[in-house]
């Protein structure tokens, strides 16, 4: 069997999928022998590695004891212990946790759970949740209706209910007046106008990613960014979802990226990290106010997924916590990722960085044809689609997207490794995509581009 059986449905049928038979540390092996540099740590999923052996006994060790228990009729140790160990580790009250299988179930929950505390509280008209453009929250039909990215949204729009966006925090190409690369808060702003426009008494929830990974490269929002969206849900009674699932278990040097503006969430979604991509994980974390709202009837919550509380993957989500701690891995990812930040700025001499960025591990490279007007390359040269081949054929698997500047043209690169990287290897990453930033420069002149 090979990678182009028509068996099995791939993403792109354009692409030829190298098949992996091995993952070991930050690499990955594919069948021919070739190694690579796990540079987007599985789309961000594999925060602790490859081939954790104590993850994986841990799940084998329950799956002998226990492997499956319907939520409905049973709960678990496992899950007892899990939501245990969240609440004593997540910012301020958030102690109580639903868990699901993964990110988009996660959005789903937390999007139905803002629904029944207002239903709860007799607020029943309060049902909207505002997303923001380009901003990325699953791939299911409630989260697709939050996430702000066209390309996704498109197909599926008729299923779609028409919540409101308001703009994500883009300084480098902020369209808002007096901004010039200094976010003056307009964008957070533009939420309070949002609920104005629509009615307070119709708004559920915000949701924001703390650090925006899908629709704009590691964009990260100044310190008072989050405090006035706090400040504004609170005086609007609009619930603040804080979707983690990607920021989330250490990968901008703190155990949830929220925690870097001192604000604490209504709710925290969950996912990828929670459990290193070793089993099917997600959640919801919601705070103790929720939690006694939504119980105040003494109903059973209408909502429910088949793998809640999966007594496996709840093992997994605890070993890998017990790593997290053991190896201070959140430590090491702030350490490292500090000197990735410094470090990756020296990609800037290359005549088609627009700007380097990012948060700890979270890397992004925005790619432009004239720095000083910003202007972005054609799309059909496929700048973010090349970069990736040739960082790919060097050892080096990194994420590329267009359609950042305007939703057609507009190329950046993404590079998120697992957290338990080291400084040397970053050093190879970054050379690896230095070298092909050069080979790329080379054959844009081909094309008639002039650097300036």
């Amino acid at each position: 069997m090979t990678a182009t059986d028509p068996a099995l449905l791939h993403r792109d049928p354009h692409y030829t999928y190298p098949v992996l038979v091995k993952g070991e540390g930050i690499y990955l092996y594919d069948e021919a022998g070739n190694r690579y540099i796990d540079g987007t740590a599985g789309a961000g999923n594999v925060t602790l590695g490859h081939g954790r052996h104590e993850v994986v006994e841990a799940m084998a060790a329950q799956g002998r004891e226990l492997a499956y228990c319907f939520s409905t009729f049973f709960t678990n140790q496992p899950a007892l212990e899990y939501a245990h160990r969240l609440a004593e580790l997540a910012p301020g009250d958030l102690n109580h946790a639903y868990f699901v299988s993964g990110g988009s179930e996660g959005v789903e929950t937390a999007i139905k759970l803002a629904r029944l505390y207002h239903v709860q509280r007799v607020q029943a008209q309060k049902h909207q949740i505002i997303g923001r453009w380009r901003g990325y929250h699953g791939a299911t039909l409630g989260a697709l209706a939050a996430t702000g990215m066209p390309g996704l949204r498109a197909p599926f729009e008729p299923y779609l209910p028409a919540f409101p966006h308001i703009a994500s925090c883009y300084p480098y190409r902020c369209a808002f007046a007096g901004c010039e690369d200094r976010c003056n808060l307009t964008c957070a702003r533009q939420l309070e106008e949002t609920i104005r426009e629509v009615g307070a008494d119709n708004i559920a929830a915000f949701i924001a990613e703390p650090v925006v990974m899908a629709g704009v490269a590691a964009g990260v929002p100044p310190p008072d960014y989050y405090p006035l969206i706090r400040q504004i849900c609170d005086e609007h009674d609009v619930l603040f979802i804080a979707d983690e699932i990607i920021t989330g278990f250490g990968r901008t040097g703190k155990l949830f990226a929220i925690e870097h503006w001192d604000v604490v969430p209504d709710m925290i979604v969950f996912g990828k990290g929670a459990s290193s991509g070793y089993a099917p994980l997600g959640g919801v974390l919601l705070s103790e106010q929720m939690r006694r709202d939504l119980t105040r009837s003494g109903q059973a919550l209408p909502h429910v997924f088949t793998y809640v509380n999966n007594p496996v993957s709840m093992r997994a989500g605890l070993a890998v916590l017990d790593l997290l701690e053991e190896e201070s891995i959140v430590e090491h990812a702030a350490q490292v990722g500090g000197y990735l930040q410094e470090k990756a700025q020296g990609l800037t001499r290359h005549a088609c960085v627009g700007q380097v960025r990012g948060k700890s591990l979270m890397l992004g490279i925005e790619l432009v044809q004239d720095r000083r007007s910003r202007k972005p390359f054609p799309p059909e040269w496929g700048v973010s689609r090349r970069v990736p081949q040739l960082t790919l054929e060097r050892g080096l698997a990194i994420s590329g997207a267009s359609g950042g500047a305007d939703w057609v043209a507009g190329d950046d690169l993404r590079f998120y490794p697992p957290l338990i990287i080291t400084k040397e290897q970053l050093d190879e990453s970054l050379a690896i995509i230095d070298e092909c930033l050069e080979l790329l420069e080379e054959e844009l002149r081909q094309k008639g581009w002039v650097p300036t």
